[in-house]
């Protein structure tokens, strides 16, 4: 037993000298727990959503009110016509656009059919889209108290909500789900392979002779980048083909375009990488910092809550991030079949944030001693 505690106390005495390693254990569980709670707490709420009303009554005017004044909703515009609207869904402006019909008002007084409104959901996040449609059925049951209430009727009929769930007509979470893993499985085996790539090499004793052969350090980079590219690339069309063809998930884009965001997705992690294998000591540290920095990145994927209602702080750590960019794109292509044109608000961030990691990174190696 007194060996096992010194082997122990030996360990302990270890880690408490690797400071990096140290804060990484203690901070980042402590981090993300914080920021789960930050980004959930609250709840779904702010969801931007776009009405198209062409009844233009009191009744209409109070349903918009009510759903606005919620913490649920937001209003973004008012619509003209359907096309305007399907626009916003498709374009992802809006989450959810709700169209009331001409005879609205009046419909609701009846006492034969109820009056019917339509509510469009995007669903490509089964979270959002359970939340939206919750909150849309409550302010409805709400608004229709209220009626009763102020006009002292009991026999009308009331108001129907017809609900058409868009990209995701099921609400089948594996669709939302899977499609946030494929950008997450290929983040944790491109970084895992990019940082131990030097730091193996140092503690083999085998960058002094790759140093001294000659290679510029350029090539050395350019090698190893190219060979986590690879398996990055096989790993990706190999989860491609599964979710397609083993989960039959729907991949309604262009699979060309989406291949070359994929791979510029991978060269962002393949940067992001290369400073972890040159900064950490050894590979023991450097997979340690990989396990923790993808667990912190869930947070800000989107995966769990969307990053629309995260905290102002949180935002701005998601818009740093390959993972979330990725995984907005990812639905986008698989669910909606977005084309690239309307989502450069997550693709030219993700080419400035490939660009800079891998600038970074070869800078950085260029100037490190061996």
């Amino acid at each position: 037993m007194k060996t096992i505690l010194n082997l122990t106390w030996k360990e302990l005495l270890q880690l408490w000298r690797d400071r990096l390693l140290l804060g990484f254990l203690v901070a980042m569980p402590l981090l993300q727990l914080v920021l789960i709670a930050e980004a959930t707490g609250a709840g779904v709420s702010g969801i931007k959503f776009a009405v198209w009303d062409q009844d233009q009554s009191q009744l209409s005017q109070d349903l918009i009110r009510t759903l606005d004044n919620s913490d649920e909703f937001s209003l973004l515009t008012r619509a003209h016509s359907y096309e305007e609207i399907k626009k916003l869904i498709d374009d992802g402006s809006a989450k959810v656009a709700l169209i009331i019909p001409p005879d609205f008002s009046r419909a609701a007084m009846r006492t034969d059919t109820p009056a019917t409104i339509t509510a469009i959901i995007d669903g490509t996040n089964v979270i959002v889209g359970n939340s939206v449609l919750s909150a849309i059925e409550g302010a409805v049951n709400d608004l229709v108290r209220q009626m009763f209430a102020q006009t002292g009727l009991i026999t009308p009929r009331g108001i129907a909500l017809n609900v058409d769930l868009e990209f995701n007509p099921t609400l089948n979470i594996r669709w939302s789900t899977l499609t946030a893993q494929l950008p997450f499985i290929t983040y944790q085996v491109v970084l895992l392979i990019a940082a131990v790539g030097f730091v193996r090499e140092r503690e083999l004793g085998t960058m002094e002779q790759l140093i001294v052969t000659p290679i510029s350090r350029l090539d050395l980079v350019l090698g190893k980048g190219l060979m986590a590219l690879g398996v990055g690339i096989l790993n990706f069309f190999i989860l491609v083909i599964t979710l397609t063809q083993g989960f039959k998930v729907p991949l309604r884009g262009d699979i060309f375009t989406f291949t070359l965001l994929g791979i510029l997705f991978i060269a962002a992690e393949i940067g992001v990488g290369t400073l972890l294998s040159i900064i950490t000591s050894s590979q023991q540290q450097a997979i340690l910092i990989v396990f923790l920095l993808a667990i912190l990145e869930v947070t800000f994927s989107g995966y769990l809550v969307p990053t629309d209602n995260m905290p102002a702080f949180m935002q701005a750590a998601a818009a740093v991030s390959p993972l979330q960019h990725f995984t907005a794109i990812t639905r986008e292509v698989f669910l909606k079949g977005t084309p690239v044109s309307m989502m450069l608000n997550h693709v030219i961030p993700l080419v400035l944030l490939a660009l800079g990691s891998l600038g970074l990174g070869l800078g950085l190696f260029l100037r490190a001693e061996v």
